[in-house]
This record gives structure tokens, C-alpha cells and sequence, in this order.
């Protein structure tokens, strides 16, 4: 069984303060509960921009997507934003059949993610 890992590093210099959430593995209802946790924590402490690198997540299913979607809301309560990078094939195509990435911006890569600089 493949399980899900996650790392998570804050990025507070330059001039776009990000945190970086990085996925690996099998992000599915035996692991829903630890992602869930995991985004309700990172949201709880207010990002302006949180980031969700996708490329080593190689399956997501429907309790995934319901963590993500609800991450999505709170930051956009608050004012954050949130943004998916590098999505695996397969869980490109999750997000795109399920519209997903209608609602959450997803960007080929992590330098297109990051503004490089404060807009004016």
C-alpha cells in the first residue's frame, strides 16, 4: 500500500511570503483524515498564498478533493489564496473532470506560482 507523505516549509522572504505544502503517494480516504489535518492546520495560521506541489501524488480521490475545496474556502475567507502546482497526470485529470481546477489555480510549476512581486 502506498501512503501519503507530506512536507510542509514556509517561505517568508522575498516579496511574497508562500507556504509550501509538498504531496507524495496516495492521497485517498485511508489518508484523507491526515490531509485534511494537515490543511485545516496550514490554513488555521492564515497564509496569504498557500501552495499545494502535486508532482510526486500520483492518486487523489473524492475525500481528497473535498480537503482541498475546503482549504480553498477558508483561505478565500480570510483573504489567502490557494494554488496547485505540477499535478500528476492522473490527478490532473481528477481535477479536471471534476472542475476543480476551475475553482483553484493550477500552475505547471512553482516559479509560475509565486508572483515575483507585490502587485502595485
Amino acid at each position: 500500500m502506498v501512503t501519503l507523505t507530506a512536507s510542509v516549509t514556509v517561505h517568508d522572504s522575498g516579496p511574497q511570503p508562500y507556504t509550501l505544502l509538498a504531496l507524495a503517494g496516495e492521497a485517498d480516504i485511508v489518508s484523507s483524515a491526515t490531509l485534511r489535518g494537515i490543511l485545516e492546520a496550514e490554513t488555521g495560521k492564515r497564509p496569504s498564498l498557500l501552495i499545494i506541489e502535486m508532482s510526486a501524488l500520483r492518486y487523489m480521490d473524492s475525500a481528497a478533493l473535498q480537503a482541498i475545496v475546503r482549504a480553498n474556502l477558508a483561505l478565500g475567507a480570510d483573504g489567502g489564496r490557494l494554488a496547485l502546482v505540477a499535478p500528476h497526470d492522473n490527478v490532473a485529470r481528477v481535477l479536471q473532470m471534476t472542475e476543480v481546477d476551475q475553482l483553484v489555480p493550477v500552475y505547471a510549476s512553482l516559479a509560475e506560482a509565486v508572483p515575483r512581486s507585490l502587485p502595485a
